[in-house]
């Protein structure tokens, strides 16, 4: 199936249920940075986490998931938008040193939301327990949005193809605040009674459909909206040179001088940009 994020509300409990899968967006992010292995696998659940978290927005914005490491790696990054735009990334530097079977220690996860002018509304910070994404995303909800939810996230690597991603799989399901424990304790047991997720990976195909089903247990549910997941990064030219321009004069006189092409690569989308000098502008003489 294709990439797909599918939200849906239970029509008689006072619950919302999120699934995302999305192997072809995180193919090309993968194939962007070169990642292969566990390291696209981590990107990719990353990624997950941060669409289940954004499709809860109230509000135009973006969430910024972080995850920060000791070990062979040291962070992977995305950020998403409930239109279901992404982008990811782990630091190049661990990417070229990375083995196949990296030291991997988690530490904390941060979560940022930003408005549509890109300003900080909110941000937590949590310890994460496990490196297993749904773990981490279930222990933000409880910690810092205080609500009674339940998360599973998986990624899994082609065995013929290491750069590349059989599937990206997560489900959210979130009891709204007025959901008695009864409810609580049905959803409860569905989620821990669900097969593997890997279980519902047949023939080259993920059967996310199926998993929906399972996961509403004995209720009905109404799909509320299906959105395409697709890569998208907003660097650009322009936003570069804005970056820059924010220097301090000092730094910016340094470059001048040099008077040399500085060549800037997008951290998220690996997309180089060629700055003349004479286009940096120090934000105290730019009006």
């Amino acid at each position: 199936m294709a990439d797909i994020i599918i939200r849906a509300t239970a029509t008689h409990a006072p619950l919302r249920f999120v699934l995302v899968s999305i192997k072809d967006a995180m193919n090309k992010i993968g194939s962007k940075h070169e990642a292969k292995g566990f390291a696209l696998k981590l990107m990719a659940e990353t990624a997950v986490a941060s669409l289940l978290l954004s499709s809860g927005l109230k509000f135009p914005g973006t969430v910024s998931l972080r995850m920060d490491m000791d070990g062979d790696l040291k962070l992977s990054q995305a950020d998403s938008t409930p239109q279901g735009l992404l982008r990811a990334v782990i630091p190049q530097d661990d990417l070229q040193k990375i083995g196949s079977e990296p030291l991997v220690v988690p530490q904390k996860l941060t979560v940022i939301q930003l408005n549509e002018k890109a300003q900080r509304v909110k941000e937590s910070i949590v310890e994460a327990p496990s490196m297993q994404m749904g773990v981490n995303l279930t222990a933000y909800l409880r910690q810092s949005e205080q609500t009674k939810s339940g998360a599973g996230i998986l990624a899994e690597v082609s065995k013929e193809e290491p750069s590349k991603l059989d599937f990206a799989i997560g489900f959210l399901v979130e009891a709204y605040p007025n959901a008695e424990i009864r409810d609580l304790e049905i959803m409860d047991a569905v989620i821990r009674s669900l097969p593997n997720l890997r279980d519902f990976y047949n023939k080259g195909e993920y059967k996310i459909k199926d998993l929906a089903n399972m996961l509403r247990g004995p209720y009905d549910i109404e799909i509320v909206k299906e959105i395409v997941p697709q890569f998208y990064c907003p660097c650009s030219h322009e936003r570069v040179i804005a970056n820059l321009s924010s220097l301090h004069e000092c730094e910016i006189k340094d470059l001048k001088q040099k008077n040399e092409v500085l060549e800037v690569v997008c951290d998220f989308c690996r997309t180089r940009y060629n700055i003349k000098p004479e286009e940096i502008t120090p934000l105290s003489t730019a009006y």
